[in-house]
């Protein structure tokens, strides 16, 4: 109990320590906990991803892995949501082109990959750093997720000291705490590969565009054989999943396995049916490529119907239950601030102030929310009964034919490649 009360002025996530395991294991393939990092950049609308490892041999495996791009950056709060499990701004867009939703692949990649994981995020010249632990959870006895989650001046390289919580730019600014600011750092240089704060703030300079984030993942998982699950010996360039750790998705002959299946490189190459950004694995530019254009005489079918209805009336009832459940907790809040003002009258002290403030802000992002949400509701219900079209394109690979299958993309990004499936009918449709 000592121990608890000596962090609680950390940041808390809304779920429980063995939450960050459970979620791990939805990925089963190595490369596709990778990919959702990969997403995550492409999402922030990236034109760089430099994906690379360094050798540490302090951690477990030796080394640890990075994922650096030049992205939109985020805020403080934007930070802060990613330890708020299932929540993202993204999916209360219009954008089609968003690939996550839910703000669950940063975690659940991450925590597949390694035990522990820090992030450092640069937006207007604001440096925000997010540490997800499990090595420390686990040496404390801590069961409550905390992350420490200080926020800097890039240019002074001192922590952000306002007092307030008000609004600049739409956005919520650091409240500073000498007390929690230093316990962070102490964790922070105790537990990440980064022992001194200059060793922080010579990661953060390495996001050297106006905005971007870097992700370093560390003690990694390893295999039976005590080595680390991704080899970066054999190939200096690329990062490989070695046969006895592919989890049986094909036999030991090596020869018979698919490509994308062994290297991360290969992967990486026909993530996205459009390639957007310029991504280098291990210092080397990865060729992508749009898979239609390797194949060996196209052919592009368009199926079009309006029976795919059932999956959209799903989506609008989940919608309308989440707006529903929404306007609850707008409600809620709103009345928590009336009794507020109405209780104290005119006078109000700093805490007061603070935290009449601080519930007001609440009650504003949720109408925001909602306000997309309803937004995307009504879209959708126009779209219902439009004509839907599923594109098929099929074609031969003349390079392996043993390399052949059903690649599945969903929103631009491969999610299943080389399905053998039979002849479908109306009724699958």
């Amino acid at each position: 109990m000592m121990m608890m009360n000596q962090y609680d002025c950390l940041n808390k996530a809304q779920l429980s320590f063995e939450y960050l395991h459970t979620n791990s294991t939805t990925h089963t393939f190595l490369f596709g906990a990778l990919a959702e990092l990969v997403d995550n950049s492409r999402d922030a609308g990236a034109t760089n991803l430099d994906i690379y490892t360094r050798k540490d041999p302090s951690l477990r495996g030796g080394f640890y892995l990075a994922f650096l791009d030049d992205g939109c950056g985020m805020h403080y709060d934007d930070v802060f949501n990613v330890i708020v499990f299932g929540k993202s701004g993204k999916r209360h867009t219009l954008d089609s082109n968003q690939i996550g939703q839910y703000g669950n692949g940063l975690k659940s990649g991450a925590m597949r990959i390694s035990n522990d994981f820090i992030l450092l995020t640069k937006k207007d010249n604001i440096g925000t750093c997010l540490f997800l632990s499990r090595t420390f959870h686990q040496e404390e006895h801590i069961t409550q997720i905390m992350c420490p989650m200080p926020c800097f001046d890039l240019i002074t390289q001192q922590p952000i000291e306002n007092t307030d919580n008000e609004q600049i730019n739409g956005t919520r600014t650091y409240t500073y705490d000498k007390t929690k600011h230093e316990l962070e750092m102490y964790l922070i240089t105790k537990y990440s590969p980064f022992k001194t704060i200059d060793d922080l703030f010579k990661q953060f300079n390495l996001i050297t565009s106006s905005s971007g984030t870097l992700i370093v993942l560390y003690n990694v998982k390893l295999s039976d054989t005590g080595e680390a699950e991704l080899n970066i010996k054999t190939d200096p360039y690329d990062m490989l999943i070695d046969s006895k750790n592919r989890r049986n998705l094909f036999d030991d002959n090596d020869d018979s396995i698919p490509p994308e299946y062994r290297s991360f490189r290969a992967y990486v190459s026909i993530l996205y049916c459009e390639p957007r950004m310029r991504i280098t694995i291990q210092q080397r530019r990865v060729i992508t490529k749009r898979l239609p254009h390797t194949l060996y005489k196209p052919r592009q079918y368009q199926f079009k119907s309006t029976r795919f209805k059932t999956r959209s009336e799903q989506e609008i009832k989940k919608c309308e239950q989440e707006l529903e459940s929404l306007d609850e907790r707008i409600r809620e809040a709103d009345s928590q601030v009336h009794d507020i003002q109405q209780r104290l009258g005119i006078t109000y002290t700093i805490d007061e102030r603070t935290r009449l403030r601080k519930l007001q802000i609440h009650a504003a992002d949720l109408k925001d929310i909602a306000n997309r949400l309803r937004t995307g509701l009504l879209r959708k219900k126009s779209e219902l009964n439009t004509t839907k079209i599923l594109t098929f394109t099929f074609g031969l690979n003349i390079q392996n034919r043993a390399a052949d299958g059903v690649f599945v993309y969903n929103c631009g990004r491969l999610i299943k490649m080389y399905e053998k499936i039979g002849q479908p009918n109306k009724k699958t449709l």
